[in-house]
């Protein structure tokens, strides 16, 4: 993947019109240069996304996924901080749900 997202940089700066573009990487481990995202995207058709608003799985009522795998797309920044604000936002509207359910 690094291989291939080092290619497409270089051909798009060349298409920019720059030249003599030197391409480089570094050899990581797996997973740790890359974030991987998108492979349960969050929307409100249960027929185009996997999660609602909430991180909550439209098949699987109780099932929250509060990953990366939420996200359509990921920034050259760490996604850790957005991990943990979804996950805190799930976790609040399940309990508020647990505490409806106890009334």
């Amino acid at each position: 993947m690094r291989e291939n997202i080092v290619a497409s940089a270089v051909e798009m700066l060349e298409k920019c019109g720059l030249r003599d573009v030197k391409p480089w990487h570094e050899e990581h481990a797996p997973g740790l240069a890359i974030h991987e995202m998108a492979t349960a995207r969050m929307g409100r058709d249960p027929s185009t996304s996997v999660l609602n608003g909430f991180n909550q799985c439209h098949g699987v009522r109780h099932l929250f996924v509060t990953d990366g795998a939420a996200m359509a797309s990921s920034a050259c920044q760490n996604p850790s901080l957005t991990y943990m604000a979804l996950t805190a936002r799930a976790v609040d509207y399940a309990v508020k749900g647990l505490q409806a359910v106890r009334r």
